[in-house]
């Protein structure tokens, strides 16, 4: 079969309808040469068809199999696993990374690192680094412009990485009374040409008291970003822009309300917020929700941190913590079906900050966000809350 769809002949690898074009002069053949080569019409559509199937089939098996994969850290580095808690590998010693996020095809683990030659001085802020699911070397990536990077996220078709970024470091002061500032964005790269796309920009920031931005995603059809409002103290919900940084929607709604919600992701449905609300004091729990962007309406999902879809959307990991407040404090990653009357269940020990393969738009098949030639570099919003 060639890409038209028609069935090449063994005899003469020409597409069978075009046979009598090319050869008029072909004398008829006996009864027995036709019901030969009705019989090989049969074959080749035979293994036609069970090519295409096979061909599907490996298509959604490589699909269920990025779905029941999840990246995580454990002791400073990224390791993945599938969401049963099997096959569990290690993919860097590197050490103090955190971060990872999982490719819609889980070929591939974005994750940031804060070693002594990634920090950028005087930042706090490290360097993002790529690495294959199957093992290899992990590679620093450079953006224009950007002088460190952190919280990175895939989109759906795979070419681009939307981050949080620092520009135009300056430090103000001496000694202990110095003070560093820069300016913070969410950013888009194209991964083969390193060029970026400022979505939000915000000059001048003071980075001893808070990073603005913090844990960008991209929306299954690569046109949104959601974006954590701040990413030190506990206080910010999120938000939801387009491509030009206009915000379409913002959790909570009222500006006095400081209840964090974070770690926002959007569901296929372009409409349901996965989101966290994480523990302030001895006394209370980190709380997942699921937050309507249409309505704004919060529904309780259970108790634990740091939640992501997994299994198309179907399904959430997520951490939980023992003995958190302690010296012996630590987390496990537990799954959750998002089903009437499932319970949740522990999946994989001493791991923390999930990612699930990101998802699919419903009924598409993803869409770039990769930056063009004429938007790229430096260009982005500037706005500010």
């Amino acid at each position: 079969m060639n890409a038209s769809g028609h069935i090449l002949s063994l005899r003469s690898a020409i597409p069978m309808k075009a046979e009598s074009l090319v050869e008029p002069g072909v004398p008829k053949r006996g009864l027995f040469t036709e019901i030969r080569r009705s019989r090989l019409f049969f074959l080749l559509v035979v293994l036609a068809t069970a090519a295409s199937i096979a061909l599907m089939a490996g298509t959604s098996m490589a699909e269920d199999s990025a779905a029941e994969t999840v990246a995580f850290v454990r002791q400073g580095d990224i390791w993945i696993a599938k969401v049963d808690g099997t096959g569990q590998r290690r993919l860097t010693d590197i050490g103090d990374c955190g971060g990872p996020a999982l490719s819609a095809d889980a070929r591939q683990v974005a994750f940031f690192c804060r070693t002594e030659k990634d920090l950028y001085p005087d930042t706090g802020f490290g360097q993002i680094y790529l690495v294959e699911a199957v093992g290899g070397k992990p590679r620093r990536m450079k953006f224009d412009g950007i002088l460190a990077a952190e919280h990175p996220g895939f989109s759906s078709d795979g070419k681009s990485l939307v981050f949080v970024g620092l520009s135009e470091v300056r430090k103000d002061g001496i000694k202990d009374e110095a003070r560093i500032y820069a300016t913070m964005s969410v950013s888009i790269a194209d991964l083969k040409t390193g060029s970026t796309l400022n979505v939000l920009r915000h000059p001048g920031t003071m980075l001893d008291v808070g990073y603005i931005y913090s844990n960008p995603s991209f929306s299954p059809d690569g046109r949104l970003i959601l974006w954590q409002e701040s990413g030190s103290d506990v206080s910010g919900g999120f938000a939801l822009s387009d491509l030009k940084g206009k915000t379409l929607f913002r959790f909570p709604p009222k500006a006095e309300d400081l209840t964090p919600y974070w770690r926002p992701s959007l569901a296929p449905d372009g409409q349901t917020v996965l989101c966290y609300s994480p523990a302030t004091s001895e006394g209370s729990e980190d709380t997942i929700h699921l937050v309507d962007r249409k309505t704004g309406r919060l529904v309780d999902v259970t108790t634990g941190a740091n939640p992501v879809f997994v299994r198309g959307g179907t399904a959430i990991v997520f951490e939980r913590w023992v003995n958190r407040w302690s010296e012996k404090a630590s987390s496990h990653l537990w799954i959750l079906e998002l089903k009437p009357g499932a319970t949740p269940k522990e999946i994989i020990p001493n791991a923390s900050e999930p990612a699930g393969a990101v998802l699919m738009p419903e009924n598409s098949t993803g869409s770039t966000a990769v930056p063009s030639s004429e938007n790229a570099s430096q260009k982005g919003s500037n706005r500010q809350r």
